[in-house]
């Protein structure tokens, strides 16, 4: 990370304005503003002007900051490969030929008299 300096007053304690260092990759692509006031300290990501910034207090950073990190477990040994059975192949029913549906003739009416 490349940090420098945007703006450095005379004066070394920190007031109300405070200190705002811009912060670039390695690639030298900036990545955003750190400003750092006698009571807080805000990310401004990007573009982001300092008041739409993400502001946490400095009591709320050192708590965070002193965080013990959680032990890590150690990673599992990886499962053997087991041998996955092929699926089976099942074989499309065999077509049946339907015969033609055969004419049925109503009987005839008997002729009325």
């Amino acid at each position: 990370m490349k940090v420098t300096v945007k703006d450095l007053a005379a004066t070394i304690e920190l007031k109300q304005n405070g200190i705002e260092l811009e912060i670039r990759d390695p690639k030298n692509v900036f990545l955003g503003d750190l400003v750092i006031t006698s009571t807080s300290i805000i990310w401004c990501n990007g573009k982001t002007k300092r008041e739409n910034g993400v502001k946490v207090s400095i009591a709320e950073f050192i708590k965070q900051m002193n965080i013990q990190p959680a032990k890590v477990a150690a990673k599992p040994k990886a499962a053997k490969a087991t041998k996955v059975a092929a699926p089976k192949i099942i074989k499309a029913p065999k077509v049946v030929k339907v015969p033609k549906a055969v004419k049925t003739v109503a009987p005839k009416k008997p002729a009325a008299k």
